[in-house]
């Protein structure tokens, strides 16, 4: 369990809650580099004695909470940027109480200095994206996540070129500063306290369906105490209006 060692609570934490719910987790690295030979075989000798049916467990960490029904999971794994660590995408169609039908994309780019890896990553997404079945009853699509990308960067364009919208560009509520999200502590760049949130990597995209699903707000959830435990990074939130189907 490689969790950053500023963090040993929270690693130790994690750490038992996993082993209580996989006896075999201390045998995969969930950190993403899962460059094991026997990952695979290892998965898949614990999927078979546990009768479980999602072979994707174990992979980099990303994952979708929804408080309504999952109806349909749909994942992508990246292409491997030279010897980097694999990363993948997950989107999951949630069922909302009006009958309406949302999709809900998640995601965690590499981290390349001058953005190869995102770039090509987010090519990939955009594809993914777009071959995702749209019931009629769908009423838009999210897309969120850690993009590891400032907003000038070429992934950051090409989403926005397919036809997803920043959220951050439109709501009519802004929180933090520019939608700083990075670093979450200046500790995380050895810097004077005043340097926090100085770049803006992690976003929440929409793309409306021509329904009238909207973002009402979005903001940074800025928590100096424990926000920084949890990620080197700030969370962005939203509130979105679901616009009724025609």
């Amino acid at each position: 369990f490689k969790y950053p060692a500023s963090a040993p609570a929270i690693r130790s934490r994690a750490s038992s809650r996993c082993r209580e719910t996989h006896d075999f987790a201390s045998d995969l690295d969930v950190s993403g580099k899962f460059d094991d030979e026997r990952w695979e075989e290892k998965c898949a000798a614990h999927h078979h004695e546990r009768r479980f049916s999602d072979t994707t467990m174990g992979r980099f960490g990303i994952s979708i909470l929804s408080k309504y029904p999952i109806v349909r999971i749909r994942t992508h794994q990246y292409q491997r940027f030279k010897r980097k660590t694999i990363r993948n995408a997950m989107a999951c169609l949630v069922s909302l109480p009006d009958g309406a039908l949302l999709w809900v994309v998640n995601t965690h780019l590499g981290c390349h200095f001058i953005g190869k890896e995102q770039n090509q990553q987010a090519k990939e997404l955009v594809l993914f994206i777009e071959s995702l079945e749209r019931p009629p009853e769908t009423c838009g699509l999210v897309l969120c996540g850690d993009f590891n990308s400032p907003p000038l960067l070429s992934s950051i364009r090409t989403i926005r070129r397919s036809g997803l919208r920043d959220v951050w560009q439109f709501s009519a509520m802004r929180g933090a500063r520019f939608g700083g999200t990075f670093p979450s502590h200046p500790r995380v760049l050895g810097m004077p306290s005043c340097c926090r949130k100085l770049i803006r990597l992690d976003y929440i995209f929409l793309h409306e369906c021509g329904t009238g699903t909207d973002c009402k707000c979005v903001f940074v959830q800025d928590d100096e105490h424990n926000c920084p435990l949890a990620s080197d990074h700030l969370p962005v939130c939203a509130e979105f209006y679901v616009g009724r189907l025609c």
